[in-house]
């Protein structure tokens, strides 16, 4: 696999001195970096550089460290950056090192050139985290991993004594508790319970950080409609003086155009005065508007059009939004739409599990209209940024899971592209020519195992969490191995997929008993599948264990055996059939 480009890094520092020179040695070492010196211009800095990761220069419990934190998380855009934290005290680094999100990880100051090299080693580890962390702790212990949530902002599930009779679990939303329960007792009580056991095995999974679709998603909660500021972006007024060490004639990125008459909304409400209400209210702001009154009307109206972004209500007679949100990603179709619920109970329960399936922002029924509308533009900016670099003629980075692997192939065809498309995830490399708009050429290499054509378009087409590139101009001298339509090669991967995992989901689940093994990939799985599902996969792929001998085998549920079969099997590592 090709190495991970170096990082673009935005440095959050009120020491202007100190930063210049740290500055100047990350450009020493060809990594691209800026700083800010006012938490202030955070925002502004982000939508300028968009970096992979940030840098702050303060203690996790000082107020200018929190006011960023603060800054990040009420921005659906910037919130899932991993942040890096320079600081004295660092007896939190344990708590932060399975997390993909937020404070990923705690640097003892002050910061030296040595330094470097352990913030690139941390950018390549990210994206491999299980979003989760765990262990065995004391109540001293447990208290602090409490405060440490409270202070980054974090938003998850801790669980205490998980599937025991003294299981405890806790719910948090930027680091306030939403709620707890322990023993009968509920809120603040349940934790302080928590909190008198002597030990206690514990867990906590990030909202934002797992590897399913519900990757990098935000709650956004919103305000009650009173006379109070609603969330927003940090105002900046002097937003456009250049970032240290920036070049006085490179250009600066125009923002993205607002939504117009072309932007394809659907929303999805039972009641009729809500979906009149938000018709108008998104008309008004140069949305083109369908509607649907329950979930399963919204599953059909989404595979019959092409819609930019879903704004649903939660809950509906019939299928309510979550299982909508289950429908469509489950099927390739729809899977990339982004995705908004609202819901008239802030109630957190319905956010994890909407969340869980992969909804990229949930708001309040009594958010103020115009922050709606607002966090709904946040879906489309990504992929608005890109058109308007696709425009521009750049070559550009790509954070092709945040956009979707086939909408970028089709609007790469529908502009009559020539270049190729990069990209790269925890699974594999992946390599797609274009000339002119056709993809004739695709790759897939994991390992030593390497797929072409088809087979490697399918696995770019279901490829998860996926970073890359897209360089415009000439192909190399390559083999044409794709010989349809573009348009044509993804509908026909969705159908692939799709039916695959039907497949899956109706017999070999339960009833296969032969399982086969390719070998040379079942060892990358061990080197970077997903880590709770790895004993599953050994007893599967070693000891050739059918599913349901697994799931009796292991403490665990057998939707989790299911979804590690299904990933065992997207991947190609396994094959399964009735003997």
């Amino acid at each position: 696999m090709t190495e991970l480009k170096a990082p673009v890094i935005l440095g959050i520092d009120e020491d202007r001195t100190a930063q210049t020179a740290i500055a100047q040695a990350f450009n020493e070492q060809g990594i691209f970096y800026r700083f800010v010196t006012d938490r202030r211009k955070v925002t502004g800095g982000i939508k300028q550089l968009k970096p992979h990761l940030l840098l702050v220069f303060g203690e996790l419990e000082s107020d200018f460290v929190i006011q960023v934190l603060d800054a990040l998380s009420s921005d659906v855009g910037s919130a899932q950056r991993p942040v890096v934290v320079v600081c004295n005290d660092t007896s939190d680094a344990s708590f932060v090192q399975g997390m993909r999100t937020g404070v990923v990880g705690l640097l003892t100051a002050p910061f030296t050139p040595a330094h470097i090299g352990v913030v690139r080693a941390l950018h390549e580890e990210v994206s491999t985290r299980t979003g989760s962390s765990a262990g065995t702790a004391d109540a001293a212990t447990l208290f602090r991993f409490i405060e440490h949530i409270r202070r980054t902002r974090r938003s998850g599930v801790l669980v205490t004594n998980a599937r025991t009779p003294n299981e405890a679990r806790a719910s948090f939303i930027y680091g306030k508790l939403d709620k707890a329960s322990f023993l009968g007792a509920h809120g603040q009580d349940a934790v302080n319970a928590m909190l008198k056991q002597p030990q206690a095995r514990w867990s906590f999974s990030e909202v934002a950080g797992s590897h399913s679709e519900g990757a990098g998603v935000v709650i956004e909660v919103g305000d009650t409609v009173t006379g109070e500021t609603p969330i927003a972006e940090v105002s900046v007024t002097d937003e456009d003086e250049p970032l240290a060490f920036e070049v006085p004639h490179q250009p600066v990125e125009p923002p993205p155009p607002a939504p117009n008459n072309g932007t394809q909304l659907l929303l999805v409400d039972d009641d009729p005065a809500i979906l009149k209400m938000f018709s108008t209210l998104f008309t008004k702001h140069g949305f083109v508007v369908s509607t649907a009154t329950d979930g399963n009307e919204g599953f059909e109206v989404a595979l019959q059009h092409e819609f930019d972004a879903v704004l649903a209500d939660l809950n509906m007679p019939h299928l309510d939004g979550w299982g909508m949100l289950r429908s469509l990603r489950e099927d390739f179709r729809t899977r990339e739409l982004p995705i908004a619920f609202l819901s008239a109970h802030d109630d957190y329960r319905e956010s994890l599990r909407a969340l869980d399936a992969g909804a990229q922002a949930y708001l309040s029924k009594g958010t103020k209209l115009d922050v709606i509308v607002g966090q709904v533009i946040k879906l489309l900016e990504p992929r608005r940024t890109l058109l308007a670099n696709l425009e521009m003629g750049r070559t550009s980075e790509i954070a092709i899971h945040t956009i979707g692997p086939q909408w970028l192939l089709r609007q790469l065809s529908q502009r009559g592209l020539s270049g190729t498309v990069t990209c790269r995830d925890g699974w594999a490399a992946y390599s797609l020519a274009f000339n002119q708009g056709t993809c004739f050429h695709a790759a897939a290499v994991a390992g030593k195992y390497t797929a072409e054509g088809e087979r490697a378009f399918n696995a770019f087409i279901a490829s998860r969490a996926g970073e890359g590139a897209f360089v415009e101009g000439p192909t190399p001298a390559l083999s044409q191995n794709l010989f349809l339509a573009t348009e044509v090669l993804v509908e026909r991967a969705c159908s692939a997929l799709n039916d695959n995992e039907r497949r899956m989901r109706e017999s070999l689940m339960v009833t296969a008993t032969h399982i086969e093994v390719n070998a040379d990939l079942y060892a990358v799985y061990c080197q970077v599948g997903p880590k709770q599902w790895l004993e599953a996969a050994r007893l599967i792929c070693e000891e050739k264990m059918p599913p349901r001998e697994v799931i009796g085998k292991l403490d665990v549920s057998p939707l989790d055996i299911e979804e590690c079969m299904k990933d065992l099997i997207r991947r190609g590592v396994v094959s399964l059939s009735k003997s």
